[in-house]
This record gives structure tokens, sequence and C-alpha cells, in this order.
């Protein structure tokens, strides 16, 4: 007894007529018939009674038609369940990131990725840079998202995994809200020169040390940096009024309401959010629809042509 036997069986069983059947199932009569015949061979029993008019069900073959409705259900079903993870609209996809991209490139992408694949599961991971390529690199993770250091996205990753970058901003000056209106809609760096610079350390942007001074030294001054483990400490210390820093733009959504951003006025380095992947491995296809979301491309095949546009060597 096979798949195809049972379709047929059930849509004699349906029609009442082998004739119908036929139609329905685009055959002719003597292949149908054949198929059927094989089937009450092969169980032992009538599952059909002929007549003029066309056929009835047995008792074994009224038995017949709930088990065959429920095996072709769960067949339809599985094939179903399979293409839907083939093509990446259902499954798992887990995402390790560092905690500043919650607030910044995290939340847009993941509201868009859900709109297109609201059965996927997400899991997520969270912690510094070198956590978040760890869990890529043990497979805990399929993607992390990572900010990176100045200088190549490669930087510190190591050779199995690769890096695109998934968005670029400016920096900005972030100073006290009671100062904001001396200083003007734009800032001249170097007009905050000899203020405190609070700067998050390493583990956050990928250091925003280098960034900081490399504008500050544009700008024609050596900054006064003192350094803090958040992006949040820095920005609760210039609301104090205690100094001013220098973040990436989305900075303004953690804010609040003591410290206000405001764009400079010379070209400052942009910082970077990357994507992190194993090399070696070929992306699952929800990690595939989330790094065509994330890079804005809509090849289908984002492990070369979309990487190799953005990865830094």
């Amino acid at each position: 007894m096979d798949l195809r036997q049972l379709r047929y069986f059930l849509a004699v069983a349906e029609e009442r007529s082998v004739t119908r059947a036929a139609t329905r199932l685009h055959l002719t009569q003597p292949p149908l018939s054949a198929q059927l015949a094989r089937l009450e061979h092969e169980l032992g029993v009538a599952l059909f009674v002929r007549h003029r008019r066309g056929v009835d069900l047995t008792e074994a073959g009224r038995h017949l038609v709930d088990h065959a409705r429920r095996v072709l259900s769960d067949v339809d079903a599985a094939a179903e369940s399979v293409r839907r993870t083939g093509q990446g609209r259902s499954g798992r996809l887990a995402l390790a990131f560092v905690p500043a991209t919650a607030w910044s490139v995290l939340p847009p992408l993941l509201s868009r990725f859900h709109a297109a694949r609201p059965d996927v599961e997400l899991r997520f991971l969270e912690g510094h840079t070198d956590a978040v390529a760890e869990h890529v690199r043990s497979r805990r993770a399929d993607l992390g998202l990572v900010h990176l250091p100045p200088g190549g996205a490669a930087s510190g990753v190591g050779p199995d995994l690769d890096v695109a970058v998934a968005r670029r901003e400016p920096l900005v000056a972030v100073v006290p809200r009671a100062r904001a209106d001396a200083l003007g809609d734009r800032i001249d760096l170097g007009d905050l020169a000899g203020e405190p610079f609070f700067c998050p350390g390493r583990t956050v942007w990928g250091g925003l040390a280098p960034h900081l001074l490399g504008a500050c030294r544009l700008s024609g001054f050596e900054p006064a940096l003192h350094e803090v483990d958040l992006v949040q400490s820095a920005v609760a210390l210039v609301g104090a009024g205690l100094g001013v820093s220098v973040l990436p733009a989305s900075v303004e959504r953690v804010c609040g309401p003591d410290a206000v951003t405001r764009p400079l006025t010379r070209p400052v380095p942009v910082v970077e959010t990357g994507l992190l992947r194993r090399r070696a491995d070929a992306p699952s296809p929800p990690a595939q629809r989330f790094l065509r979301l994330a890079l804005d491309t809509p090849e289908p095949d984002v492990l070369g042509p979309a990487f190799a546009r953005t990865r830094r060597q």
C-alpha cells in the first residue's frame, strides 16, 4: 500500500464512481481500476461493491477512509512543514548580540524579520563582543551582531568568522541639556576642548576611545578621557553636568531628560555595526533571510556576493 493508492482510493470513495474519480485525477479508467484491484489484493479484502451506477464502500472500505485521510493529512502537513523550513518561513534562529545593539540596530531588524517570518522561533544570547564571536564560533548562535572597532571589520574576530557591515552611523556630541542652547544646533568639537570626555570601555562599540580620540585630534586637541563600562553610564554622567561625550547617533534613544545629542560640524569617523557568521557553514534558511534584511540585499545567496561587497579585509 502506497500513498498514491490511498489517494486514488479516497477519490473513488468520495466520488462513488471510478469514472468520475478518474476524471478528477486526470487518469483514464483502466489504470485507476488496476491500482484499486492491487490495493484490495494486498489488503485481502474488498473495499468497494461495484454496480451499474458506480461503487459503494464496504464496511472495510469505510474503515479505511478514516485511516487514509489521517495518513494523507499527516503526509501533507509534513511536506508543508519541510517546505516552510527549507524556505526559512519556520524553524529557529539564534542571535547573539552586544547590549548596545538592543537600542540601536537590533529592534528594527527584529521587527522586519518577525513581520516577514512570524513562525520562526527566535532565541537570543547577549554578551560583549568576544562572547558574541564565541557563541557564533561554537554554533550556539547562527549569527552575531557586534559593534566594530575602527580600522577593519574583521579585526579581532578570527579567521573562521566572516563579517559584513550592516549599519554605519556618525558620531555625535552628547552634552548636558542645560548647556545645549548655548552650544548651538551644531557643535564644533574644538569648542569642547578642556571638558572631561566620558567614553565607554573597549567592550562597547568595539572600543569608542579610538573614534573619539581621532575626532578630537582632527579638531586640534587631546581630550581628557574618563572610561566607563556602559554607554548609559557615559550619558548619565553627561546629564549630571560632569562633562561631555562623543557617541554614535543612535544614543539619542537613551539620553533621557538631562542629556541631548548635537551633530558635529566637522567630518568625524563613522562607527559600524557588523554581522558575524561562520565562514565554513552555510547559513540556515532563517539566517539567510535575516542576512538579506540586515544587508538590504535581494540576493538569495548571501554566502558570497553580499559578504564579498561588505567584508573588510
